[in-house]
């Protein structure tokens, strides 16, 4: 089919209007909507999978993070395997469970929370506040103080269970008081309130029990009417018990079952002896997590921070646990930590220090568990010390290692940069590149305000090189010269060689295990026309049954995690490119096999979307395992 000239231009002007506002839709469906002037009425502080919130005057569905503020008139959406703490500022505590959805409004003296569908539990401690009215489909529950749980199925009538306290419900202008112990159904004929013959003792809601190996034993207890024969124990991995695990009769008020990690859901049937009709109690929900490693990761215990004229910066990071929903850092001048100097309370895992003089300190983290009924824990007392020197310190290599090998694929890539420890009392940098240790032929001789450097690979090409550092502080005073650093550049880099399976001799010394982190690492990935982030690694020395990948986005002095995953395989591929974002990251390799830990390494990394020409040196952060450190302008 032949198109005129005004055909064409038709065609071509529909297809660009049509580009111009899918383009437009993609970038507000993907914006961050800031808070703004908007009310903030409380903290979702712990998390699992998804979920979501959505403003009053927004259509866009926003995906939350791990201790986000909550926006008064939020609609809140969990989904499937999801839950969520909220902690709101009058200490109202609010559990939602997966596939769940409700509106809060805090305005005026009658607090409101709407409720639409899934299943949420709501704590008030505080009688003395205002009462929490929760509405759903024309029904009203006003919560004065204590426990109460609500569920409420695409198909099914609202219920609402009075765990604790004394609840009041409305419908259709009848109105009812619930006690402790009592169940109320919200039908069409009316509201039926009714003593449910058998409570759950343990595990309580929220539970939350550790894990060893791959299973733990777990106790349940409850106690029936005196008149109930017999029960029926029901776990599963959802609410609505559609992914029953277990489901068996008991006799008496207590059994034990083994289960693996995850999130379950426990309830109990009985027949009631009167009406001969099965009765069901309440639901709890409880947790089963590994016990994870909680360890400070710097400064390194007993090491020395020199500085010249200027404070150094010292940052503090440590592990960070999916069990915790925030941190105290204790800083002291003695191990006893009697009178602390610094005492934070922060939810990311590291914290900066810029105001610390000479002198030797010691510190802890404490985490705060995000369960009730379970202990904090504590890394140990790790040390440091800051001396003060006559000279700065020589700059000390970091990437690429000594002796390692770099390929012009990766160079290509631009995933490989020279990178160097940084100091803040050094203003700027000389790098010198040769290829003869002595340095007497320079391919590259130049200077640099930065702790890194991108060199033109392609001018460099193949073969052994060797290079040094020097530092010049504000005052033009030159640090001595870096060790001579030797790597060397490759057309291709060899796979890696298979390991024997053939069984060593006992005479034979084990090899010790040994991790190597392989890409990305210490380098700038562009991630235009990418459809995943490919992480690489080799393990030698044994067999390993899992890798536990941490991934974490850096900003200013906050880590946060924003992916988790195990996997066998030495090589993982990120496909969900939604949560990247341009800018700096890291990533924790964990090694486990038969559930005991093996070894660990950390590497660090820069997402760009553009040419890397665009990046500015600002842009960029490099933070080396033995020191974080974040180079000021």
């Amino acid at each position: 089919m032949n198109l005129d000239k005004r055909d064409r231009f038709v065609l071509i002007s529909l297809t660009s209007i049509a580009i111009f506002f899918s383009v437009l839709f993609y970038l507000d469906l993907n914006r961050k909507i800031a808070i703004g002037d908007r009310e903030i009425v409380g903290t979702i502080f712990f998390k699992n999978n998804i979920v979501q919130r959505k403003f009053e005057d927004e259509v866009i569905w926003e995906k939350l993070e791990n201790n986000s503020p909550l926006i008064n008139k939020d609609t809140i959406r969990s989904e499937a395997f999801s839950d969520a703490i909220i902690h709101l500022n009058d200490g109202t505590e609010i559990n939602i469970d997966e596939n769940s959805m409700f509106n809060l409004d805090l305005t005026g003296e009658e607090p409101n929370l709407e409720f639409s569908e899934g299943s949420l539990e709501v704590k008030k401690s505080n009688s003395n506040t205002n009462q929490i009215k929760i509405t759903s489909s024309g029904s009203e529950i006003q919560v004065d103080s204590g426990n109460v749980k609500l569920e409420k199925g695409k198909d099914k009538e609202l219920s609402l269970f009075v765990e604790k306290g004394k609840t009041t419900v409305k419908q259709n202008g009848k109105s009812l008081d619930v006690e402790q112990g009592k169940k109320a159904e919200f039908k069409k004929e009316g509201i039926e309130i009714k003593k449910i013959p058998v409570v759950l003792l343990s595990p309580s809601s929220q539970k939350l029990f550790y894990v060893d190996s791959l299973e733990v034993n777990i106790p349940f207890l409850w106690k029936t009417d005196s008149n109930i024969e017999s029960a029926r124990l029901e776990i599963a991995r959802s609410p609505n018990f559609s992914q029953t695990v277990v489901s068996k009769n008991v006799s008496g008020n207590q059994t034990s079952i083994n289960l693996r990690e995850g999130i379950y859901y426990w309830r109990m049937k009985v027949q009631n002896p009167k009406n001969k009709l099965e009765e069901t109690s309440e639901t709890n929900k409880f947790f089963v997590s590994k016990l994870e490693t909680f360890i400070g990761e710097s400064p390194n215990n007993g090491s020395v921070i020199p500085f010249v004229q200027i404070y150094p910066l010292v940052t503090i990071s440590w592990t960070k646990l999916k069990t915790a929903n925030s941190y105290q850092i204790l800083l002291s001048e003695t191990n006893n930590f009697q009178n602390p100097i610094k005492r934070v309370d922060t939810s990311a895992n590291q914290i900066s220090f810029d105001d610390l003089k000479e002198g030797s300190y010691y510190w802890k983290v404490i985490a705060k568990s995000a369960f009730p009924d379970t202990k904090d824990r504590e890394t140990k007392v790790y040390t440091f010390s800051i001396r003060k020197d006559d000279k700065v310190n020589a700059p000390k290599w970091q990437r690429p290692l000594f002796d390692s090998e770099v390929s012009l694929e990766e160079t290509k890539q631009n995933q490989t940069i020279l990178v160097w420890e940084g100091n803040a009392e050094i203003q700027s940098y000389k790098l010198k590149i040769a290829k003869d240790a002595k340095l007497s032929q320079l391919i590259v001789n130049t200077e640099t305000t930065s702790n890194y450097y991108l060199p033109n690979w392609t001018l460099l090409g193949p073969g052994q090189y060797f290079a040094s550092i020097l530092g010049k502080t504000k005052d033009g005073k030159e640090t001595e010269t870096s060790a001579i650093h030797r790597f060397s550049v490759i057309s291709q880099r060899k796979e890696m060689d298979h390991i024997s399976n053939i069984q060593e001799s006992k005479s034979e010394k084990i090899q010790e295990p040994k991790l190597e982190i392989v890409s990305p690492n210490g380098s700038v990935i562009q991630m235009k026309g990418k459809t995943s982030l490919d992480f690489h690694w080799k393990f030698m020395g044994t067999t390993a049954d899992r890798f536990d990948l941490v991934l974490y986005q850096q900003k200013a002095n906050e880590r946060t995690m924003i992916h988790k995953v195990s996997i066998k395989d030495s090589s993982y591929q990120l496909k969900d490119l939604s949560i990247l974002d341009e800018g700096n990251f890291s990533w924790d390799l964990n090694v486990f096999k038969n559930s005991t830990f093996l070894t660990s390494k950390k590497a660090n990394f820069t997402l760009a979307l553009d040419q890397l020409k665009s990046i500015k040196s600002t842009d960029i952060e490099f933070i080396s395992p033995k020191k974080l450190y974040k180079e000021k302008k």
